[in-house]
């Protein structure tokens, strides 16, 4: 397929695209500072451990409209931007529109209570909305993530939108960087936890299964950057991160943007047409109860899943 773009061509092929230092840089570290200025970013966001067993609380804990510290604030340098929306015009249709955004912050362990810890070890998905004080829950709050699709949160959704992730600070191989598996979206959706088993001594090679028979042997790749640094992705490519192994926090920004709803194809709808499995599930997940509590222990991108 033809394209204007040549940052695209990474998209077709792998499933995601590296657009550099995109984002003004000063707009991004006003954006930051505001953000810490509106809490004391250590044990200060975690609910007593009293508090919390005495009516815990799993679903409802992350940004939501009414509860999102990115309503009312200007960030037209985002969206606005005339890379992005060239971009994003070619992908999804010139009337794409944004479904979420939300400012992500990936906690250091000297934060977290012990009880919390205890908690969350070996989570597949160690959300930590359930024990941040309710004022706080305008931010989602991470200690790493496993592998994971971003349809995840849409069951019985089709693959019409792509994620926009944006760093906010500056991030190396310590701070929690974004891991993705490019090519990882051809078999579209599969259940989380997904099938990747490690491929020998090398540690960026993940065998992925689609657990319908077929398999593919591809290359974790890890996204650092400076302030400002951008990339989007299907929303069937396999991401995570690990624990920051800093004592600050990484904070970034996510956007889920839904393709134009027309009769007419967009670029997204090619990359579709060639996915070799599901392009949504009834169910995406099977590691939470009917509350929302985590009921599997194991983490593939740590290293310690249990198979």
């Amino acid at each position: 397929m033809k394209i204007k773009y040549d940052k695209l061509d990474t998209f077709l092929e792998q499933g995601y695209c590296s657009l550099g230092e995109v984002v003004n840089q000063q707009k991004c570290k006003e954006l930051l500072e505001f953000i810490k200025t509106t809490r004391d970013f250590e044990r200060d966001l975690f609910l007593e451990k009293e508090d919390f067993y005495a009516h815990p609380q799993y679903t409802g804990v992350n940004p939501c409209p009414g509860r999102n510290i990115l309503e009312g604030l200007d960030l037209s340098f985002i969206e606005q931007n005339t890379v992005l929306q060239s971009l994003l015009s070619e992908l999804l249709g010139e009337e794409y529109s944004v479904v979420i955004k939300k400012v992500i912050c990936g906690v250091p362990k000297k934060w977290i209570p012990d009880w919390v810890i205890s908690e969350i070890d070996k989570l597949p998905v160690p959300n930590l909305g359930a024990f941040i004080k309710p004022d706080y829950r305008d931010i989602t709050y991470f200690h790493g993530i496993d592998f994971h699709q971003d349809i995840i949160d849409y069951k019985n959704r089709p693959s019409d939108f792509i994620t926009l992730y944006i760093y906010l600070d500056d991030v190396s191989e310590v701070d929690s960087p974004l891991f993705i598996i490019p090519g990882s979206h051809i078999f579209g959706a599969t259940t989380f936890p997904h099938s990747l088993i490690p491929h020998g001594d090398n540690s960026n090679g993940w065998l992925y299964s689609d657990r319908r028979g077929k398999s593919k042997l591809l290359q974790r790749h890890i996204l650092t950057g400076s302030v400002g640094s951008a990339w989007f992705w299907h929303s069937c490519l396999l991401h995570g991160t690990q624990p920051t192994k800093l004592s600050q926090s990484r904070i970034s920004l996510r956007y889920i943007i839904e393709r134009y709803k027309s009769s007419s194809s967009v670029l997204l709808d090619y990359v579709n047409s060639n996915i070799d499995g599901h392009l949504s599930l009834e169910n995406t997940r099977i590691d939470l109860n009917e509350d929302g509590k985590s009921i599997l222990r194991g983490n593939i991108i740590n290293g310690n899943a249990k198979t």
